[in-house]
Order: structure tokens, then C-alpha cells, then sequence
């Protein structure tokens, strides 16, 4: 039995019509004289053939086709996890899948800043910082520059460099923007592709999606959370009972 059509509308709906890796939009809208476009793949995590990629002869053959199989992906990210098995792991891309169901489920929540009226709205010490998004270069026929310019205020609180693969440097870079709110920027080199850039946290690209709270922060990013020494704090109440017997 092939995909349901209850398990492709709650795939879409819980990634929000974006690719789980690069966020862009999976359809497109009508042109003059031709319809609207698809551009997104529900794709297996674990393989549903024998040989396939990230195949596992121990998963249930009934739940290949299930929602906890699946992950939606624009087509340069179905066709790269499916070439990058050793990064693409299934541990991997469900751990994808999970961040980015909560980035979207985050995007539609309202924004609430409360309890921080006592609080200064911007951090001292603040910069204006300018960043380039989009997709900055690339060495792909069917994939073209798209970059944006974004300027904020922001302080630096936290930088980690790491690589998946020779040939895909990554950039995180923590910046708080409110008391106790931040924005992440994420610079990467696909397999020597495209390089790409994000702001996670900044409504950019017309995005719903308000900047990180504490919780959210060290959930989605705990490295750069503990590198800046941001913790959560919990003040214990505790009572000692009177043995005392009359």
C-alpha cells in the first residue's frame, strides 16, 4: 500500500509546505498560461526497497509508508540525502524532521513577550549587524542566487564551526536580540554545491518565525546555549517533616 492521502496532508501540514533542511516553499504559484507547481518530495528515511538508501531489513513493511517514515524535502535535498548516506542517516534526518516540525510549530505560535517589562528590551553592548541569507553562490545549473540583505541589533554571544563531510563546512553564530530572545545564523557549503545562509529566529523570508526563547535555544542548539552560559535557573523550595512524636 502506497502513501495515504491522511498521511500526505498531515506530512504537509506538519512541515508547513517547506523543505525540512533548507525551509523554501514546496509549491510554486500559477504562471500565465500554466498551472501551479510542486516542487517537494515525500521522501522514505528508511528505504523503502531492498538496497535502497538507509535501507533496514528489520523495519515493519507496514509502516515504510507511515508518517514516521517520512520527511518533506525540496529536490536538491531529496537527491542529497539519498547520495550523502554516511551524513543523511536515518538518526539524522529524523532528528531533522523533529527540529523542523517545532520550527513550524513555533512560527504559529503568537508572540509573547511577558514578564520582561522590568527587563531592557535590547541586551547592552548591542551592535547593528548586517548578514547575507539566501543562496549566496552556486555551482548548480538548476539552482540560482537568491540574496538577502538583513540588518539587526544584536550582541555575539556564541560562535561553533563544524563540518559534515570534507566538502561541507558549517557556521553557527548565537546573537541575542531581546532579553531572553535570540537569533541563530547558519552559514553552510553543500557538498561544494551552493553555499547557503540563514537567520533562524528573524522572520526572514517572510517567515513566521519569532526569535528563540531560552527553552527553545538550548532544545534546538544546546552547544551554542552552554558555550554562552546560558542556563535555565530553578529555585527548590524544600521542606523538612517533624519526626518529633509526642
Amino acid at each position: 500500500m502506497g502513501i495515504t492521502d491522511k498521511t500526505r496532508k498531515i506530512l504537509w501540514g506538519h512541515s508547513g509546505n517547506r523543505c525540512a533542511i533548507c525551509k523554501r516553499e514546496l509549491t510554486m504559484d500559477a504562471s500565465p498560461g500554466n498551472d501551479e507547481s510542486i516542487v517537494g518530495d515525500e521522501c522514505h528515511i528508511v528505504a523503502r526497497e531492498l538496497g535502497g538508501s538507509r535501507n533496514d531489513s528489520s523495519f515493519p513493511a507496514n509502516k515504510l509508508n507511515s508518517y514516521e517514515n517520512l520527511i518533506l524535502l525540496c529536490k536538491i535535498h531529496h537527491k542529497m540525502i539519498d547520495d550523502q548516506v554516511n551524513t543523511y542517516t536515518v538518526e539524522t534526518l529524523r532528528k531533522i524532521k523533529k527540529q523542523h516540525a517545532e520550527y513550524v510549530r513555533r512560527g504559529l505560535e503568537p508572540v509573547v513577550f511577558q514578564g520582561y517589562s522590568h527587563e531592557p528590551k535590547v541586551p547592552v553592548g548591542v551592535d547593528v549587524v548586517e548578514k547575507k541569507i539566501g543562496i549566496l553562490s552556486s555551482n548548480l545549473a538548476n539552482l540560482s542566487e537568491q540574496i538577502e540583505i538583513v540588518r539587526f541589533k544584536g550582541k555575539l554571544l556564541a560562535e561553533e564551526y563544524y563540518w559534515n563531510g570534507s566538502t561541507s563546512p558549517h557556521r553557527l553564530e548565537l546573537y541575542q536580540v531581546l532579553s531572553g530572545r535570540y537569533v541563530v545564523y547558519h552559514w553552510c557549503v553543500h557538498n561544494a554545491d551552493y553555499e547557503e545562509a540563514t537567520l533562524i529566529g528573524a522572520n526572514a523570508w517572510d517567515e513566521i518565525d519569532p526569535p528563540l526563547t531560552l527553552e527553545q535555544l538550548q532544545e534546538d542548539f544546546p552547544s551554542l546555549a552552554t558555550q554562552a552560559r546560558l542556563f535555565r535557573i530553578r529555585t527548590l523550595e524544600l521542606y523538612i517533616a517533624n519526626s518529633n512524636c509526642s
